[in-house]
């Protein structure tokens, strides 16, 4: 079935550049029209006057300084003021169009980032199974990032480059048709070397991208298992793998930065060369044709205009490296926002009025296809039973979990809840029922009170302090300086493992499921307090349905149903004295070998 397998990641696929742009620009356009109108706006204005500045100019080379006996002193003081009043009227535009496009920019991966973000929070488990953890950061951050920077240069370049190349095309032909016919000529050789240059960085410019990518996989898995890196003295070999990484990084954004580099050169030469042309034929056709034909006024306004004519995609090979970076960047930030969500077309039915009968039939799961984890379950819980699953390591015990509040999808078989298929209800009906205790918990960045208050932001501080009591957290917590409005760090490092399972167990309380699972949810806490935990859970199971998976198994012998799994499969089903009336049993040999002979009679 299809929706099984919701949310695999994609195969590596072809960057449609035209596309990639197409969506930056239907950001940009989101609730920014305005401001994009003035800046185009704004960009025409500075750039018609950085194109009549030099129309200015020949007119006062033409009229008042070349070939004219008396100097109009007071015509060249209105043209020094005029040329003034330009450049004011251009800084004050440069100014405006700056500012807004940083606006623009700014709200635009604004927007990008907020809409990968909360995609991610509806992707699949399998995902993040799939895709390292530094290299979605690195989407989020450096790739948006890229996107922004690009945004700010880019835009205003390209409609300068726009009005600049008509703008200055116009006024050379009606400076000299003759002479213009140069740079026009040149143009192509312009192009053609540009685009040339850009398709070949391009490809360089996305591999530096996945290389940045990778370099951030390595620094954040290796922050995060830093204790484990200085346990085993391992911080040479994590320096010599960021060593390599790191040396990839910057082999492919050298060549990437150098073969891009070639675009400014290159088109500087070819502005150079158009330059050296114009003066040298210009000069030419004066000497024999007179002024008529090409006057001193017009080389040096054709000059001009040239550069003003080419500079434009002079100016654009500048920008070839941060915009293919830019165009990579963004299409990784894309892929992530078009992957498909697990809430995607499922059913809308509410789970409601649980009484907690939970029936597996003939389940069968694996993580990878083809390599089954879980082979044909099968059992029945009744509701306000409680189910222990216990067996070796890697047996499938968690797996369990993991398929009945639907992290994933079983391949085959059903799961029932009340006689129901959890395929008919959704997702989030289905989570809210369930309450789990992971044996490796999380705290979020905040206070003890709305850590505990997680599942049930409502909840008033009485009903958290009762949860808190009877997880039996509530004396550590008041014994902190600032009780419940301590602050926890960002994964609840302030606090030990202990502490924090009990904090994660008064959350689970709290929410009041109907179902509830505890997976080794009393590892990390010591005999005494994991006594009264247990106290605790018995009070909260009761009226429940629950499963507890446990290695501990003097916690599970009151249990209704003690199912052992072995290698994906239930090779025995039964209460704690029939299983322990098995003479070859694995529970009876597993609970042997932690209590001893003389706790079987």
């Amino acid at each position: 079935m299809n929706r099984r397998y919701r949310g695999m990641v994609a195969p590596k696929r072809k960057v449609d550049q035209k596309k990639v742009l197409k969506r930056v620009w239907n950001y940009m356009a989101q609730n920014n029209k305005l401001g994009l109108l003035i800046i185009a706006l704004s960009v025409i204005v500075y750039s018609v006057v950085n194109i009549v500045n030099p129309l200015i100019i020949y007119h006062a080379i033409g009229d008042y300084i070349n070939d004219v006996e008396v100097i109009n002193l007071e015509a060249i003081f209105l043209i020094f003021l005029s040329l003034v009043a330009l450049a004011v009227v251009g800084a004050i535009m440069n100014f405006l169009h700056q500012r807004l496009m940083a606006i623009v920019a700014n709200k635009t991966t604004e927007k990008m980032r907020s809409d990968a973000f909360k995609k991610l929070q509806l992707l699949p488990i399998r995902y993040y199974d799939k895709n390292p953890h530094g290299v979605i950061m690195s989407t989020l951050t450096n790739d948006i990032e890229v996107v922004m920077m690009a945004l700010l240069q880019s835009v205003p370049q390209f409609i300068i480059s726009i009005v600049t190349v008509i703008g200055s095309g116009i006024l050379m032909f009606l400076v000299s048709w003759r002479l213009s016919l140069i740079p026009i000529a040149i143009l192509p050789l312009m192009v053609f070397a540009t685009v040339f240059i850009a398709k070949k960085s391009y490809r360089l410019f996305l591999s530096q991208q996945e290389k940045i990518a990778d370099l951030n996989g390595v620094t954040e898995e290796t922050i995060t298992g830093l204790k484990v890196v200085k346990l085993y003295n391992q911080e040479q070999n994590v320096i010599d793998k960021f060593k390599v990484k790191n040396n990839e990084l910057k082999k492919v954004g050298f060549k990437a930065q150098v073969l891009s580099g070639f675009a400014w050169p290159i088109t500087n030469f070819i502005n150079n060369l158009s330059y050296a042309l114009i003066v040298g034929i210009g000069a030419y056709l004066n000497i024999s044709f007179g002024s008529a034909v090409a006057s001193v006024q017009q080389i040096q306004g054709i000059t001009t205009y040239s550069r003003q004519f080419i500079r434009p995609i002079n100016n654009l090979a500048q920008l070839f490296n941060i915009i293919s970076s830019a165009i990579a960047g963004a299409d990784r930030v894309f892929e992530l926002i078009d992957q498909e969500s697990e809430y995607l077309n499922e059913s809308k039915n509410e789970l409601t009025d649980v009484s907690g009968k939970v029936e597996f039939k003939n389940v069968t799961f694996g993580y990878n296809e083809g390599q089954a984890v879980l082979k044909n379950i099968s059992f029945k819980a009744e509701a306000g039973q409680m189910i222990a699953i216990v067996g070796p390591t890697g047996s499938g015990k968690t797996t369990i979990i993991n398929l009945l509040t639907r992290y994933y999808d079983h391949t085959s078989g059903d799961i029932l809840i009340d006689n129901q298929s959890i395929f008919d209800y959704s997702k989030k009906s289905l989570r809210k029922n369930v309450g789990v205790v992971l044996q490796h918990t999380y705290l979020f960045s905040g206070t003890i009170l709305e850590n505990i208050k997680y599942g049930k932001p409502d909840a008033t501080l009485e009903e958290v302090i009762e949860a808190a009591k009877l997880a039996q957290v509530h004396d550590i917590i008041e014994r902190l300086p600032k009780g419940y409005y301590s602050r926890v760090k960002e994964g609840g490092s302030n606090f030990s493992h202990g502490e924090r399972q009990l904090i994660s167990i008064a959350r689970t309380i709290l929410s009041n499921p109907t179902i509830l699972v505890l997976d080794e949810a009393t590892s990390s806490v010591d005999t005494r307090t994991e006594i009264n935990i247990q106290k605790s859970m018995e009070y909260l199971m009761k009226g429940r349905t629950s499963f507890v998976i446990a290695h501990r198994l003097k916690t599970i012998v009151n249990a209704d149903i003690i199912l052992v799994i072995k290698d994906g499969e239930i090779i025995e089903r039964g209460s704690h004295q029939e299983l322990m009336n098995k003479p070859e049993g694995l529970y009876r040999e597993l609970y042997t070998m932690q209590f001893g002979e003389s706790e079987n009679n």
